[in-house]
């Protein structure tokens, strides 16, 4: 009997002592701050939705008055900024901002917003009928052109930005 009482209260000290053993309270969760663009998508001056359809883009400065759609959603836990330039190429280098927005909580673009544009024919460019209207006409080599409309969203806090683009034939 004392063997299985010494025996018991063993098991009973090693379990009690292994209990919460090594650590060094609760523990510590690692968030990612950076915001993620998740969809972009573009209604062209022919009606069409790059969300629906892969068909090639199109912008026509006197259909719809140039007007065009810009949409997007992020994941971010603070705010971001979001922004949409217009290049030769797919790329930032050399290319032109249009528009900058900040975007989060409490803000009318939180997760997700949109914008609407305008394409001159003046080779003039601008959204949401902002007074800041930018030439891009030194990105055209002839009318039409291939340009790309490129979208990011960006860290306030940071240099870090996610982006993408669409090729858009600029008639």
């Amino acid at each position: 009997m004392k063997k299985i009482a010494f025996g018991l209260i063993l098991v009973l000290g090693l379990a009690v002592a292994g209990c919460g053993g090594g650590s060094s309270g609760g523990s510590a969760h690692s968030y990612n701050y950076t915001p993620a663009l998740r969809s972009f998508h573009i209604l062209d001056s022919y009606d069409t939705d790059t969300y629906y359809s892969s068909a090639p883009l199109a912008l026509n400065p006197y259909l719809y008055h140039g007007l065009f759609e810009v949409y997007w959603t992020a994941n971010s836990l603070e705010d971001y900024r979001v922004r949409l330039w217009v290049n030769d190429r797919p790329t930032l280098t050399g290319s032109v901002l249009v528009h900058t927005e900040r975007c989060g909580a409490g803000l009318w673009c939180d997760q997700a917003g949109s914008l609407i544009c305008a394409y001159n024919s003046d080779l003039t460019m601008s959204c949401d009928t902002g007074p800041d209207v930018v030439d891009i006409s030194y990105l055209f080599s002839s009318i039409p052109d291939d340009l790309y409309l490129i979208l990011g969203v960006c860290d306030i806090d940071s240099s870090y930005c996610e982006y993408a683009d669409y090729p858009v034939t600029m008639e």
